[in-house]
């Protein structure tokens, strides 16, 4: 049951880890139904970390946990007291009746029910008898486990899933308990009966409708970004802006997140023995104090040079919100971009609004004739000169120079002074050194080249980067 809630929460856009899962499960085993406000909490502080998410988690707690809004109502006082004294007598004498045995407990097997707070002992016409709620929305969830309601997709299937859940919960049962207290003469306690599986059926209707809207109210929203993400940038209609902005925000967290526990461990270093041994000696060889053997993490620098020109523009634009939205666990980096003539625009993307910058950048230097020769002048011209082994270049273009000189000479004097030097191309590999495509030159002077035309891609070779660098 838990595992499902967290895919509820997952698909809420709640980030949840398996060692959270694990903790959320134990808390559930825990505390139970018994007190939904304590199980709301603690799941809480397990599950929901940022505002947001305690926003979402609360909406998807409420419909996924909710209990049946009208309960059936408890039997007749002076019935229940009956019921009451006929338990204490066959305590008392050790001898149970075979009718009231009968009544409480499930008819095909014959066993007595037991106390209330034991849903895991109750049939079904126990739980309705006795009004346990929290009995009834526990085997309703483990119903609905047992129904595969996970794997509910369409509003269509409500009535199929209601009725499976019904069946698992003990409705055959509870049906011949009915038809049995009426061929006995009980009428009333069965007309109770059959106003409470009436009841229970609207709150399992009810249920199913709300576990459906859950897993399919950001169905096509998910979908969409699944398919936004590897269709090629240059493709991209408008209207799809909103969702590929969101999209990149939610990725680049998920990488910040991914590197920033990686590299927080990585700077621990390994266990120093010789000082470990010495810190001890008070404690007669006891290893009360740990040292660690500390590593000088060095933050590499990142040169970044992109096209602006034509269809590469998209691209490059994409790529550069990406790349800032990880200032948290990114090396330093310096952009440029470049159609005829390279400009930095480092300090426009770092102040102020990234996609108006993008648009003031694309403005600047995006309107002339690709020319790499004179575009890899100017990069030399401004960095040149601070590059060494700890320092990436990497360079988002088509390869395409018009025919002119596409720089492979100036690009040869970074990658004989940088550690790596990467070059991405938006066109597929099958159309590299076609035309006025230059790659060959270029690539010989690289240390990776690859197709990189979608978010997809971008997100690839960004976790690559962080992954060698931390």
């Amino acid at each position: 049951m838990i595992a499902d809630f967290v895919r509820i929460l997952r698909a809420a856009d709640i980030r949840v880890s398996p060692a959270e899962t694990l903790d959320a499960a134990e808390i559930f085993d825990t505390i139970g139904f018994d007190d939904r406000n304590i199980l709301k909490h603690a799941l809480g502080q397990t599950l929901a970390k940022t505002e947001m998410e305690k926003l979402a988690f609360n909406e998807a707690f409420e419909s996924y946990f909710c209990l049946p809004e009208e309960a059936p109502p408890p039997m007749a006082a002076s019935q229940e007291e009956g019921e009451t004294d006929d338990k204490s007598a066959e305590q008392n004498s050790g001898e149970g009746q075979p009718q009231e045995g009968a009544q409480e407990g499930n008819p095909d097997s014959g066993e007595e029910g037991g106390t209330p707070s034991d849903s895991a002992n109750h049939s079904l016409t126990e739980m309705l008898e006795n009004n346990d709620t929290a009995a009834l929305q526990a085997a309703m969830q483990q119903a609905a486990t047992e129904a595969g309601l996970a794997n509910a997709k369409l509003f269509t299937q409500q009535g199929m899933f209601s009725r499976r859940i019904m069946e698992a919960m003990g409705l055959a049962e509870l049906e011949a308990r009915i038809r049995q207290m009426n061929e006995g003469g009980e009428t009333e306690e069965a007309d109770k009966l059959r106003e409470g599986r009436a009841r229970l059926f609207d709150a399992v209707q009810d249920f199913v409708e709300r576990q459906i809207a859950m897993r399919t109210k950001n169905a096509g929203r998910l979908l969409r970004e699944d398919a936004l993400s590897r269709i090629r940038l240059s493709n991209l209609d408008k209207s799809d802006m909103k969702i590929m902005r969101e999209l990149i925000r939610k990725l680049a967290k998920r990488l910040a997140s991914r590197h920033s526990r990686r590299r927080k461990k990585a700077q621990r270093g390994m266990l120093d023995i010789r000082r470990t041994m010495r810190a001890n000696v008070a404690y007669d060889g006891k290893l009360f104090n740990l040292a660690w053997r500390r590593v000088k993490v060095e933050r590499p620098k990142l040169i970044v040079l992109c096209d602006v020109s034509g269809s590469v523009a998209a691209v490059s634009r994409f790529f550069l919100m990406f790349l800032y939205s990880l200032d948290e666990v990114m090396p330093k980096t310096r952009s440029f971009v470049f159609s005829n003539r390279a400009g930095e625009i480092t300090d426009m993307l770092q102040e102020g609004d990234l996609e108006e910058a993008m648009e003031n950048a694309l403005r600047q230097y995006g309107g002339g004739s690709t020319d790499y020769g004179m575009s890899m002048m100017d990069l030399a011209e401004a960095t040149l000169d601070s590059v060494d082994k700890k320092t990436t270049l990497m360079v988002l273009g088509d390869a395409r120079s018009n025919y002119g000189d596409p720089g492979h000479l100036v690009l040869k004097e970074f990658y004989e002074r940088a550690g790596r030097v990467i070059f991405l191309n938006p066109e597929p590999e099958t159309v590299w050194d076609t035309g006025d495509s230059e790659m060959k030159k270029l690539g010989a002077y690289c240390t990776h080249k690859q197709t990189c035309n979608s978010v997809k891609h971008v997100e690839r070779v960004l976790d690559d980067l962080l992954r060698l660098s931390s």
